[in-house]
C-alpha cells in the first residue's frame, strides 16, 4: 500500500474522531431565544432509596405517594408482634428488684450475726472459730449481693438493648422531602437484596447538571450566581454553582457544573430542561 493512500486514510481517521468530539458537545447545547445556550435537566437536590435495617413484614405505610414529610418522620412499620412480646418480658426482669432484695437481706442477716459474735469473744463466749466462719459468712454474702446487683444491671441493659431495637421497626425519612414511590405494599416481607421500601426526594432544592466546554471553564467558579432558564415557563432563575469537575470528560471535553436552584414555594419541577446561557470568552 502506497504511503500517500495511508495519509489519507490517516487525516480521515482524524476528521472522523474532530466529527465526533464536535457532536459530542454540540449535543449539550442548544438555540434560545436566537441565543447559544447550554442545556441541562433538573433534579432533586437529594434523592433517596430508603430501606429497613432488619428483616421484617410491612405491617403499615404511615405516609402516601406524594405527600410531604419531615425528617424523622415515621413512613412505614414492619410487623412487631413477637418483638414486642419479648420486650415486655424484657421490661418486667429489668424492673424486678426480687433477688437483690434478698441477698441485701441475706446479707444483713451474716453482719448481725458477726457482730453478735465479736461482742460473745470480747467476753470469752465465742469461739475465733466461730468468729472467723462469721466473716467468711457475711463475704460470701457481699458476693452474692453484688452477684444480684450485677445480675439486675444486665437484665436493664438488655431491656435498653431491645428498647432500641424496637425502633427499628419504625422506618423513618432521612430528611425533609416527598414521597416519590412506595416499593413495598402492607404484608411484602423485606429482607436482603429486596430491603428498600421507599423511594424520597427533597424537591426544596433542585440541581441542574450542565455539560460546560473546556474553553469555558475559566467563566464559571464554585459559589457564584447564574442564571437558569426553566424551558416549561421560559423564566429565568437564579442558581448557585455548587461543583465544577475538577477535569473534563475524555470523550467529550467537558466539565460537569451542578446548580442548585432554590425551591422552596415547590413551583419548580424535576426532569425538565434547562439552559445556562454561554458565558462569552
Amino acid at each position: 500500500m502506497s504511503s500517500s493512500l495511508l495519509f489519507a486514510r490517516s487525516v480521515a481517521g482524524m476528521g472522523m474522531v474532530c466529527l465526533l468530539l464536535a457532536t459530542a458537545v454540540q449535543a449539550q447545547t442548544a438555540r434560545y431565544n436566537d441565543e447559544f445556550a447550554i442545556q441541562g435537566f433538573s433534579q432533586p437536590f437529594r434523592k433517596a432509596s430508603v430501606a429497613s435495617p432488619i428483616t421484617g413484614i410491612i405491617h403499615k405505610r404511615e405516609a402516601r405517594e406524594g405527600e410531604v414529610v419531615r425528617a424523622g418522620r415515621c413512613i412505614a412499620r414492619l410487623d412487631s408482634t413477637v418483638h414486642d412480646a419479648r420486650l415486655e418480658s424484657a421490661r418486667l426482669a429489668a424492673e424486678s428488684r426480687g433477688d437483690v432484695e434478698i441477698a441485701k437481706s441475706e446479707l444483713q442477716v451474716r453482719l448481725n450475726r458477726l457482730k453478735r459474735l465479736e461482742e460473745l469473744a470480747t467476753r470469752s463466749h465465742a469461739t475465733e472459730i466461730e468468729v472467723s466462719q462469721a466473716s467468711e459468712d457475711v463475704s460470701i454474702a457481699q458476693a452474692s449481693l453484688l452477684r444480684a446487683t450485677e445480675r439486675s444491671e444486665q437484665l436493664r441493659t438488655e431491656y435498653s438493648r431491645m428498647l432500641a431495637e424496637s425502633e427499628q421497626h419504625k422506618i423513618r425519612a432521612p430528611f425533609d422531602g416527598v414521597i416519590v414511590e412506595y416499593f413495598k405494599q402492607v404484608g411484602e416481607y423485606v429482607g436482603p437484596g429486596e430491603s428498600t421500601v421507599c423511594t424520597i426526594a427533597d424537591l426544596t432544592k433542585l440541581s441542574v447538571e450542565f455539560m460546560l466546554p473546556s474553553h469555558l471553564r475559566q467563566r464559571v467558579k464554585v459559589g457564584e450566581k447564574v442564571g437558569v432558564v426553566f424551558t416549561t415557563t421560559g423564566k429565568t432563575h437564579a442558581g448557585i454553582v455548587q461543583f465544577i469537575s475538577p477535569y473534563p470528560h475524555g470523550d467529550s471535553q467537558t466539565h460537569t457544573v451542578k446548580v442548585v436552584v432554590n425551591n422552596k414555594d415547590g413551583k419548580l419541577n424535576a426532569g425538565v430542561r434547562c439552559l445556562l446561557h454561554e458565558l462569552r470568552e
